[in-house]
């Protein structure tokens, strides 16, 4: 693994000199320990929280509860048949429901762009709204930040949170992505991008559900 790591930190130092550039609701330890470090060392851009989960509540009752428990928190609301959108200064919220037989699909993405507001933050919104009366949950979660040239800091503390022998590096475009298993067992992946504004890092668990 630490070969591997210091291959993408290599690759990472290269590329800066050249000037180019299912869980359950549980407490993620790693992942926070990673965050509260990434806000310290990077320049916080957005983070954002994902849950799916099913519910046998009728849609036009899952709808009315959501969308009520929406309007309580003074948010800009728009509606769709199948979707609600809500938004605040700093933060915008996404809906959605798809019926399948007896069964309700319910997806819920929260986009924060306040660099006071964590994931712990963001879940506790999440349980504001969601269904107390769930089948299955999926939790996705994800930190998006700007990293300086000399940022190999924050690679050495994702490193001391990392299992030794779960790291892969894959090249993507514009940069490189890493995929392994934080020392809670919890699945995260990493990408680290280079626009010509600048080098950007993106931590998700288990995945990153957003484009980058």
């Amino acid at each position: 693994m630490k070969k591997s790591f210091y291959i993408f930190l290599l690759i990472f130092s290269l590329l800066s000199i050249n000037g180019r550039e299912y869980r359950c609701e549980i407490e993620n330890y790693s992942f926070n320990i990673i965050e509260k470090y990434f806000m310290e060392e990077c320049d916080f851009i957005q983070n954002g929280l994902k849950v799916e989960y099913t519910t046998r509540e009728s849609r036009v009752n899952e709808y009315q509860r959501i969308l009520e428990a929406l309007f309580k928190d003074n948010l800009y609301v728009k509606e769709e048949k199948n979707s609600i959108s809500a938004y605040s200064e700093n933060i915008n919220y996404s809906v959605k429901f798809v019926q399948d037989n007896e069964i309700l699909k319910v997806e819920i993405v929260i986009l924060n762009t306040d660099k006071t507001v964590n994931k712990i933050n963001l879940e506790k919104l999440v349980k504001n709204i969601k269904s107390s009366e769930t089948i299955d949950e999926r939790y996705f979660s994800f930190i998006k930040g700007k990293i300086s040239n000399d940022s190999n800091d924050i690679f050495n503390k994702i490193e001391e949170n990392l299992y030794e022998d779960s790291i892969k590096v894959a090249e993507i475009n514009n940069g490189y992505s890493i995929k392994a298993t934080m020392k809670d067992n919890e699945m995260i992946n990493i990408g680290k991008v280079n626009y010509d504004t600048g080098s950007y890092l993106i931590i998700g668990t288990p995945i990153i559900f957003i484009t980058y």
